[in-house]
């Protein structure tokens, strides 16, 4: 059985490690640099968690260094003694350090072609270049149950769909508060997004802007025939999958939903002279002419570019979800 003293130690360095998460976390949010990980959205719960980081592991520290054997020992009847070798607990301790001191001291870095390559790029709503992996066990309980009586699944459907449809909403306008100042989140209504689509029909040229970059991507990807002759102007690194010409290459981008694990790749198709000039992961400003291709028999918008220009990488690389608003 461990003493007071062995005690006291492995508590103080569980406060430790509470204070390094809160620093590493505090670091993220004060330097920007937390909307490499998350969406802004999930930027309140960060917030949150490093509040209760810092209260968790100041109180760690406390009862640590407190003089008072009842500060150490809760009295509940249970004991809290740390059990096992040095070895183990020094094996386990590591394994919480570790993250902390690689965030802490290593620089952040942002998703690139590499993992374009792994997952595969995205056209609009409908198509991948690399299918997503399929889950083998997949959960079929909703399936039988729809099966068994039809009606009632769809009875509780529809109360599901009203009962998300107003937290949908009431989490819309808090994520809108306290957001990132730049990509923030996006909530459009079903009239907007109609405005949207007849904004893009008259327009002689086409800017895909970061805050509607996914509903613009969606809505050229759905009709493409519609904006043959259009001027586009697009934004992003270059990615090149391994089918195409020498002179094509993507114009891609990462969205996230939520987090950095949840990214998918965005691209359009685009061709010009200079491609092979173009290192993979460079960032460019193309303008050009759309067209149509094929790929995999859909039918694609094609960027024919004809001005392309290097440029640094954004503060934030990424874009994020539309969310649309349920009709009342």
């Amino acid at each position: 059985m461990q003493n007071r003293g062995d005690f006291s130690y492995h508590i103080l360095f569980q406060g430790i490690i509470l204070i390094g998460f809160f620093l590493l976390i505090f670091k993220l949010i004060v330097t920007g640099n937390i909307h490499y990980f998350i969406a802004p959205k999930m930027v309140p719960f960060a917030y949150f968690s490093v509040a209760v980081l810092f209260i968790l592991g100041v109180i760690q520290i406390w009862r640590a260094t407190s003089g008072k054997i009842e500060d150490v020992y809760c009295s509940c009847g249970f004991i809290h003694n740390q059990g096992g070798s040095f070895l183990r607990s020094l094996f386990v301790y590591t394994l919480f350090i570790f993250p902390v001191l690689t965030g802490l001291l290593f620089p952040n870095t942002v998703l690139d072609s590499s993992v374009a390559a792994n997952r595969g790029i995205k056209y609009g709503s409908g198509l991948y270049t690399k299918p997503p992996e399929v889950q083998e066990n997949m959960d079929t309980s909703l399936a039988e149950e729809y099966l068994q009586d039809p009606e009632k699944y769809m009875e509780n459907l529809d109360k599901k769909v009203e009962e998300q449809g107003v937290d949908q909403n009431l989490g819309s306008s808090a994520g809108q508060e306290s957001g990132l100042e730049n990509n923030d989140v996006v909530i459009m209504t079903p009239e907007e997004m109609d405005q949207l689509a007849g904004e893009l029909a008259n327009s002689e040229k086409i800017n895909v802007d970061e805050k509607r970059y996914l509903a613009i991507m969606d809505r050229l990807h759905s009709d493409p025939q519609s904006f043959i002759g259009k001027e586009l102007e697009i934004n992003g690194f270059v990615y090149r999958e391994p089918d195409l010409e020498e002179d094509q290459f993507v114009v891609a981008r990462f969205a996230v939903s939520c987090c950095v694990a949840d990214a998918s790749v965005y691209g359009m198709m685009a061709a010009t002279p200079e491609a092979s000039t173009l290192e993979v992961d460079q960032w460019v400003k193309a303008t050009g002419v759309l067209e149509t291709t094929q790929l995999d028999g859909w039918e694609l918008p094609f960027l024919r570019i004809t001005k392309i220009e290097k440029i640094e990488q954004p503060e934030n690389p990424y874009v994020y979800e539309i969310y649309t608003q349920l009709s009342e």
